[in-house]
């Protein structure tokens, strides 16, 4: 008799579940959104078109479970050692973390700028999935606003005068639409660090 254990069983599961949203990647990076089926899916996969069913209601339920992964993959990515140091010293962390994801040749950054403009990114569970995942920055934001460090503005707009810019030089980066040393990258970083910041009164 063949028995498996409930734990083989759950990472077994969580591997195929993998396989299907990295093959969904490829062939959105590769071919466009426009071309993802089911039957192409099945086919990158190596699986059988019903086990995808088995993970997924349907393709809008696929690309929405995407768009999740890919967030939770470059949270992760994003805050690595995010309470080690002074604020200065996280926000560059986290500044250069962008940096160097963005400008990455990968299939989930290639991917992303399509599903993410797809209906349904504005939702109020999408927006709390949101929220929950990058509530490491909302902490160290609120912190620094406490201490004084920070201009007392929403987190978004914080993120939005603090953090976009690196996503912009990013995708230029990644684009080859600008072409500029380390040394202009990391000016670039303290002009960001310094529009947030409250100038020292010694």
């Amino acid at each position: 008799m063949n028995v498996h254990s409930p734990l083989i069983l759950v990472n077994e599961m969580d591997n195929k579940r993998d396989l299907i949203l990295r093959a969904a990647e490829t062939i959105i990076a590769t071919q466009g959104l426009h071309n993802l089926s089911m039957q192409k899916l099945a086919q990158e996969a190596g699986v059988a078109a019903g086990t995808i069913y088995r993970y997924f209601k349907d393709k809008d339920d696929l690309i929405i479970e995407l768009r999740k992964n890919v967030l939770q993959l470059i949270a992760d990515k994003l805050f690595d050692d995010i309470n080690l140091g002074t604020f200065n010293e996280r926000f560059k962390r986290i500044w250069f973390n962008i940096i160097q994801l963005g400008r990455e040749q990968s299939h989930a950054n290639l991917s992303f700028a399509q599903y993410s403009q797809l209906p349904g990114v504005d939702a109020p569970e999408h927006q709390a999935f949101e929220k929950e995942i990058f509530k490491q920055l909302h902490h160290l934001f609120e912190a620094a606003k406490q201490q004084g460090i920070i201009q007392p503005l929403h987190n978004e707009m914080l993120f939005a005068i603090a953090f976009e810019p690196a996503v912009a030089i990013a995708k230029r980066l990644r684009r080859g639409q600008i072409d500029c040393n380390e040394i202009e990258i990391t000016q670039a970083c303290e002009l960001c660090l310094m529009a947030i910041s409250i100038p020292s009164k010694t």
